[in-house]
């Protein structure tokens, strides 16, 4: 792995793009997009790698994914999308792993390798350290790292004034100006007015929603006699609840579809007059789309992220999954419903929040760090 030329962090909310680099020094290249998907860890990390993907490639670049659980369900998506699928015949975040990786990077003669999962483990990533490329670790779980890697980006909104604790020769971005969001998004066309009346609900807690917080949401609303709603509850094909869903769906009060491994996610947000979600990716989406939010953290590297939205009133919060009583919070929920002024003020500071340029910032920084490389590299010569 490359040393970083440059101690430097790079935070906040909304931020300009910085400076054009000189497109002339070189082409993109090849990055690998090491991350996984499963019932546990959702699909996630896989989706905002895609993100980075489409940035990338947009550019001029190639990108591979290089996937040890999760492509039989995912790979096709990652072809449709002009990206090589690499098989990681290894436990996912064990030794054998890091090693196929690094065998990847190296018959690919990869420029950038992107990590994403909370079981690459610090020692996963220093026997990455012969690798070539550069590393870039995309990081919302261990704010106070010190692996060895070029770049970190955490785009959790708690996270956008904190100080560099990073190693020195390490470029990091953090906050939500690096929210991470797919071309689908980016393409919708266009943000509708905050409706006065809610009519159509989402429900969404990622791929694989471990926890059934799906579930806990669709008993909350039932809890909600006076409202007729419709509701469409969106999971992936990792998750382990969809037969419980079918059958609380139909025995809802409310008008209930549950949607399996959709590819259309922006189109089906952009319908919602409300939103139920994890403060994690999906609220991203929601808030660019400008679809107000309710949010529960289903794990507890989320629960910072919800208190920060819910601060900046950009989303209305129910707490901790495991902390929720159904009562409180349909009454929570129905406080949103019954308040379309309370909806648009949230709309709009979550629209202050993500401007859709994250994947774009990131891809530009890595550009500008291998045109920085390769200056040095000229000076050395």
């Amino acid at each position: 792995m490359s040393t970083a030329m440059w101690p430097i962090l790079r935070s906040g909310t909304i931020t300009c793009l910085p400076s054009e680099f000189n497109k002339s020094l070189m082409s993109p290249g090849t990055v690998v997009m090491r991350a996984d998907a499963s019932s546990q860890m959702g699909i996630g990390h896989v989706m905002r790698c895609l993100a980075l993907a489409d940035a990338w490639q947009n550019c001029g670049g190639r990108v591979a994914f290089a996937i040890a659980s999760g492509m039989e369900e995912l790979g096709d998506r990652i072809r449709a999308r002009g990206a090589q699928v690499m098989p990681v015949n290894a436990a996912p975040g064990e030794p054998e792993d890091a090693i196929r990786t690094l065998e990847i990077c190296n018959q690919l003669q990869t420029a950038w390798l992107v990590l994403d999962g909370y079981h690459f483990s610090a020692d996963y990533v220093t026997k990455l350290g012969s690798a070539k490329s550069r590393l870039l670790l995309m990081d919302d779980e261990n704010p106070n790292g010190n692996w060895d890697c070029d770049m970190v980006v955490d785009p959790s909104p708690d996270r956008a004034n904190s100080s560099a604790e990073w190693a020195q020769d390490t470029l990091l971005l953090r906050g939500p100006a690096y929210a991470l969001l797919r071309n689908e998004f980016l393409e919708h066309p266009g943000r509708r007015e905050t409706p006065e009346t809610v009519r159509r609900v989402l429900i969404s807690f990622g791929g694989g929603d471990f926890p059934n917080a799906s579930l806990i949401a669709l008993e909350a609303l039932d809890h909600i006699t006076d409202f007729d709603l419709d509701v469409s509850i969106v999971v992936g094909s990792t998750n382990p609840h969809y037969a419980s869903l079918l059958k609380a769906a139909k025995a809802s009060r409310h008008q209930v579809i549950v949607l399996r491994n959709v590819e259309n996610m922006a189109a089906i947000m952009g319908e919602a007059d409300l939103g139920i979600t994890a403060s994690g990716g999906t609220c991203y989406e929601l808030a660019f789309l400008g679809v107000p939010m309710f949010l529960i953290a289903i794990a507890t590297n989320q629960e910072r992220s919800l208190e920060a939205l819910v601060s900046a009133k950009a989303a209305a919060g129910g707490g901790g999954i495991g902390s929720l009583d159904r009562e409180a919070l349909a009454a929570s929920i129905r406080n949103l419903i019954c308040d379309p002024w309370l909806r648009k003020e949230l709309v709009e500071n979550a629209r202050k929040v993500i401007d859709g340029k994250g994947a774009e910032r990131i891809v530009h920084e890595m550009l500008a760090f291998d045109e920085l490389l390769a200056e040095g590299r000229e000076l050395q010569s």
